[in-house]
């Protein structure tokens, strides 16, 4: 039974199999071109509706929409996992900060690609 109840021990013992090291950080590039894309194309989409000359209504349809967009990319980027420790690789406790680094581990976005 004590067996059983042994814990794993944590992925940051050992180094994570190269290539589970590049899918997991490509999942985090990837979740973070989402949550860039969607911030950056607020302005140039918000010109490109009013040059149609929609009316307030609709920007302001169009806002909540970009609205719900954001926090669904915000959600992707916070809850994925660094290939290394295993902790959320943007969030320690309440802050997301959407830096190149793991917040915990220290695990660089680019490591599998050798710049640190």
């Amino acid at each position: 039974m004590a067996e059983q109840q042994q814990e794993r021990i944590p992925a940051e013992a050992g180094q994570p199999d190269p290539a589970d090291l590049h899918r997991g950080l490509a999942r985090i590039r990837q979740r973070r071109w989402i949550l860039w894309a969607v911030i950056f194309a607020y302005v140039p989409g918000l010109f490109v509706v009013m040059e149609m000359g929609w009316p307030g209504e609709v920007l302001g349809k169009l806002f909540w929409v970009w609205v719900g967009l954001l926090c669904v990319a915000v959600g992707l980027a916070t809850v994925v996992r660094c290939p290394r420790c295993g902790k959320q690789f943007h969030t320690n406790g309440p802050t997301f900060l959407p830096l190149r680094s793991c917040l915990h581990c220290g695990l660089h976005l680019r490591a599998d690609k050798g710049a640190a």
